[in-house]
């Protein structure tokens, strides 16, 4: 096999995966924010799941799996209270915390029930428990901010952060391949080039101009915004190949097939997503 072909033979698998990926993002996202929220809390059992052998290549498949299945305990509390009547995990709603989701009321409920498999981890790992502790709380904030996000915007609030990553992932590419140059941080992500980098920045400062106004902000903040969180997307790309670097690994697990893990693919919305969710706290917004 000649050295091209071997360089697309796993295309018509990755195309498969990424169709079927993007198939159940789409029918969760439409199917109302209970379902967006189980299924943002599944997505967050598996990136606990993978991150566990990137803090502790030693850890055992059993304990890997009992951490993935933890974060899927608020969410089955959280609906049991809801068909038992039982409102106690869906009380006490913080002002400006609005939806229908499994987030009516029950913030605090939520925060408990992603720091859960973080805490549950400092047990179960042998060691890079720092390591566990410090990106498990980007983990967290991620999670919490989509699961708001989505019960504040609907959709098109989870497609406007999703596009930032898109459009700083896709001119970083082209622009990176266009033009190529210095490397942003080649002991790390030997790929990544400046000229990528900027093409990013640059390209999500205009989608943030031309789409936040449509949420609230001026246009002037839409673009610092989106600037800052790109800058953020890229670095969660660079510190998940720089976890897999420090194992030895590379990819974060095979679950997705022809493209290697779950923390593989959404590193960078995972660091942009938090980051958006501080900001939104900070501003009130």
């Amino acid at each position: 096999m000649s050295e091209q072909s071997a360089r697309w033979r796993d295309l018509g698998t990755r195309v498969l995966s990424a169709v079927v990926l993007v198939a159940i993002t789409l029918a969760a996202l439409w199917s109302g924010p209970v379902a967006w929220d189980i299924f943002v809390f599944a997505v967050f059992g598996l990136m606990i799941y993978e991150l566990a052998r990137l803090c502790d290549p030693e850890i055992s498949f059993a304990r890997r799996v009992a951490l993935g299945v933890v974060p899927l305990a608020y969410p089955l509390l959280a609906i049991a209270g809801i068909v038992l009547g039982d409102d106690r995990l869906i009380e006490d709603l913080p002002p400006g915390i609005t939806g229908q989701g499994l987030f009516e009321g029950g913030i605090y409920g939520a925060v408990m029930g992603v720091a859960a498999p973080l805490i549950v981890g400092l047990v179960m790992l042998g060691r890079g428990r720092l390591l566990w502790l410090a990106y498990g709380a980007l983990l967290c904030g991620a999670v919490l901010y989509l699961a708001y996000d989505y019960n504040q915007h609907g959709a098109g609030g989870i497609l406007a952060i999703v596009g930032l990553v898109v459009v700083s992932d896709s001119a970083g590419y082209f622009a990176g391949r266009a033009f190529g140059g210095p490397k942003f941080w080649p002991a790390i992500s030997p790929k990544k080039t400046w000229s990528g980098t900027v093409a990013g920045w640059i390209g999500c400062a205009i989608f943030g101009a031309v789409v936040l106004p449509h949420f609230g902000l001026t246009w002037l903040e839409g673009a610092v915004a989106s600037f800052v969180v790109c800058f953020a997307a890229q670095m969660g790309d660079i510190a998940e190949s720089a976890m897999k670097r420090r194992v030895g690994l590379k990819d974060s697990s095979s679950l997705i097939p022809g493209h290697g893990g779950v923390l593989d693919r959404l590193d960078a919305l995972v660091a942009a997503a938090c980051l958006a969710g501080i900001i939104t706290l900070v501003s009130g917004g």
